[in-house]
């Protein structure tokens, strides 16, 4: 359910029916109230604001065909301003639901968030929401929940005793991590590490997961930073050998929904297998970037 408003003038319901006489120069003009009054109105099914093609919200530029069908610009764009009801072209915007949408005002879709936006930036908030549902990404785990519990969750399901290690670092496949700290990482058979970053509050830091591959020339290691979130930042990937030979690796992180199983095919680092022998030290450092 949604609600939008409009400023309302009172004189505009007046019951006098005498005609309206009109003078040489204009016609008579109604006097526009001094304290417009604001009323509201409810939106039973919010689905007549997502475009009928992706089902996704609408948002402005909005298009239509001459048969008044409508469609996203995203959409129009990939189906070549043709329209997929008639076929006719989608050149016109449709002004007048591009003036519900920017009115309308809807609460985020997320349980949880108490957050009302804009009708037509209900995407972006989405996609910024800390309670919107993320996949845990510990393989062969169909498990979700909301990013500020995701971290929470692979401590208690995927943590896994350090068998070399007797110190407190006891869990290796969940690590917490200080911006500009180096953090050593213990390669769990996971092959995937998930990390947050350490804060003063509960459930707040981003998350970043670490991941590598095992390739015919060595091993392939990634990182990413899952979850919402508008911050940037760097990273370093550092190999040290028992023989004093090291491997460095800088990049930026690239914040995704989810990570895939999927070898990266840019921003990796390959280490060779004479880099990989079982007592070499790995760890990572990341800085978060300030404009």
């Amino acid at each position: 359910m949604a609600i939008f408003s409009r400023d309302y003038d009172d004189s505009l319901d007046s019951d006098d029916d005498r005609p309206i006489a009109l003078t040489n120069r204009s016609s008579r003009k109604r006097q526009r109230s001094p304290t417009p009054t604001e009323r509201t109105g409810t939106l039973l099914d919010l689905d007549v604001t997502d475009c009928p093609i992706c089902f996704h919200p609408l948002t402005i530029p909005i298009f239509q065909c001459d048969n008044g069908h409508i469609i996203c610009s995203t959409c129009c764009e990939k189906l070549s301003q043709k329209c997929a009801t008639c076929s006719l072209p989608t050149l016109s915007r449709n002004r007048a639901m591009e003036q519900v949408v920017e009115l309308l005002r809807v609460p985020c879709p997320n349980a949880g968030c108490s957050k009302i936006v804009s009708c037509s930036e209900t995407s972006a908030h989405v996609n910024l929401c800390p309670f919107t549902q993320r996949t845990c990404p510990f393989r062969g785990c169909d498990f979700t929940c909301s990013s500020k519990d995701l971290y929470k969750h692979a401590v208690d399901e995927h943590s896994l005793d350090a068998p070399r290690f007797t110190d407190v670092r006891r869990f290796f496949s969940s690590r917490k991590f200080k911006c500009g700290t180096p953090e050593t990482l213990y390669l769990a058979t996971d092959k995937r590490i998930i990390l947050k970053e350490r804060t003063t509050g509960e459930g707040e830091g981003e998350i970043v997961v670490v991941e590598w591959f095992d390739v015919p020339d060595g091993r392939i290691f990634y990182a990413c930073c899952i979850g919402p979130g508008t911050g940037k930042f760097s990273y370093q990937l550092k190999i040290s050998s028992v023989h004093g030979d090291e491997l460095l690796f800088n990049s930026n992180l690239q914040r995704v929904r989810e990570v895939s199983n999927e070898p990266p095919r840019a921003r990796f680092m390959l280490a060779p297998s004479c880099m990989l022998l079982p007592y070499n030290d790995y760890s990572i450092c990341i800085k978060r970037e300030t404009n």
